[in-house]
Formats: C-alpha cells, sequence, structure tokens
C-alpha cells in the first residue's frame, strides 16, 4: 500500500520587518523574512513564521517585499539545525522554504490599489542552496 507524504504550508499575512537578503559567491541569493498572519480573534497576539525565499523568489522580496507588506505564500516546513557555538548543543528552528509568492499589497498601498508597476506572483522551482553557502 502506498504512503501520502504531505508536507505543505499555505499562509496570509503581513511582513514584520525589512527582509534580510544574502547574495553568495556562487550566485545564490537567500531571502529571509518574518511573517505575522492574525488569528481568529482580534484580542490574539499574531502568529509568527520564519520564511526563507532563494533564487528569484529572493530577488523578488528584496525589490518589492517591504515592512508592512501583505503577501501570500506556498511552502514547506523544514528543520534548520546546528550546534549552539557556546554550549556545542544541537539546536533546531522549523522554517517555511516559500515556493510560491504571491504580492498582495505593498506597505504604502491599500488592497484595493491599482498599482501594476509589481509583479504579482513569483513562482520557480526553488534553489538548492551549495553546501559552502552558510547564512
Amino acid at each position: 500500500m502506498a504512503t501520502l507524504n504531505l508536507n505543505q504550508v499555505n499562509l496570509v499575512g503581513r511582513i514584520g520587518q525589512e527582509p534580510e537578503i544574502k547574495y553568495f559567491d556562487s550566485g545564490s541569493v537567500l531571502a529571509k523574512v518574518n511573517l505575522a498572519v492574525n488569528r481568529r480573534s482580534k484580542d490574539e497576539a499574531p502568529n509568527w513564521f520564519p520564511l526563507e525565499f532563494w533564487g528569484k523568489q529572493a530577488e523578488v522580496v528584496a525589490n518589492y517585499v517591504r515592512k508592512g507588506s501583505l503577501i501570500g505564500i506556498e511552502g514547506e516546513l523544514k528543520l534548520d539545525e546546528w550546534n549552539d557555538k557556546e554550549t556545542g548543543i544541537l539546536r533546531s528552528k522549523p522554517v517555511i522554504r516559500v515556493n510560491r509568492l504571491e504580492l498582495l499589497a505593498s506597505a504604502n498601498n491599500s488592497p484595493n490599489s491599482n498599482n501594476h508597476s509589481q509583479p504579482t506572483t513569483s513562482e520557480t522551482q526553488p534553489q538548492a542552496p551549495n553546501q559552502e553557502d552558510e547564512f
């Protein structure tokens, strides 16, 4: 019997800080941001999700996404692991690697704005980071 494996995350929210962009000698580009997603109740604090974008999507983030931008993403959950430099203990953190990006509204535009100068969709095959590329 075949087993079904599914690792898919879909979120819509606002960017919490200016994107962190890293250019590697290999030509790879990485963008990291945190996404705030409101809960159903306005009384509750939003959930925060760390996102990473590679390649052309990272370039779109660098050029068009700012703190407060409303975006929609489709991605997959992965676990970043590293050894703590001070204690040597293995640490981990869940991160969403984005496969598809929708720019819904900039931080300065209302959702009903007709600003067509920005791309609205970026769907690419994410580039795998090279072994020497560390962030």
